[in-house]
């Protein structure tokens, strides 16, 4: 197995139980047994390895099937529901390198391409703050639906989901 996949597992079992901002690129390489050259080979810092990791852990199967943000938001909410507690570690860091973010340009650029396929505008400094907005919304609305003792259903969160857009964008 190549050096990235041995540091993504890692990762992900780290983040079972702490946050991301409490691991270091130290531990990481200490647990998988690498040289720190070799990680900076493949990665620029902790949230490069996130990223990668995220995307071959959740994202690669979420995309290959979302064609709307309700299909994205969805599939989401299902895969994450897989393991709870490591996407809100994941997530709890809103750098702008993080999960966070990048969940939340996710959902932008499927809100906005399905304003695009419905005609509505999608430019402007109002609009594009409104949506900016949402996905943050929506990201938050989904990591504290994760981090909930009990999860309710994800038909259940969806419903929030819809009920948190904004009626002047409608």
């Amino acid at each position: 197995m190549r050096p990235e996949r041995f540091l993504e597992a890692e990762l992900l079992n780290r983040l079972k139980t702490k946050p991301v901002t409490q691991i270091y690129v130290s531990d990481l390489i200490a647990g998988v047994g690498i040289c720190k050259a070799t990680f900076y080979k493949y990665y620029c810092d902790k949230y490069d390895l996130l990223q990668k990791c995220f995307y071959h852990e959740f994202y690669e199967e979420i995309l290959a099937h979302a064609a709307t943000f309700e299909q994205f938001a969805a599939a989401s909410l299902s895969a994450f529901r897989k393991s709870p507690k490591t996407v809100v570690h994941a997530m709890i860091c809103e750098d702008p390198s993080s999960i966070f973010s990048y969940h939340s340009g996710l959902v932008k650029s499927f809100l906005v391409r399905d304003r695009i396929a419905a005609g509505k505008e999608t430019e402007g400094e109002f609009t594009g703050e409104i949506l900016r907005i949402y996905a943050d919304d929506v990201t938050r609305a989904t990591v504290e639906w994760l981090s909930a003792p009990k999860l309710v259903s994800a038909e259940e969160r969806m419903r929030l989901i819809r009920g948190l857009f904004p009626a002047a964008l409608g």
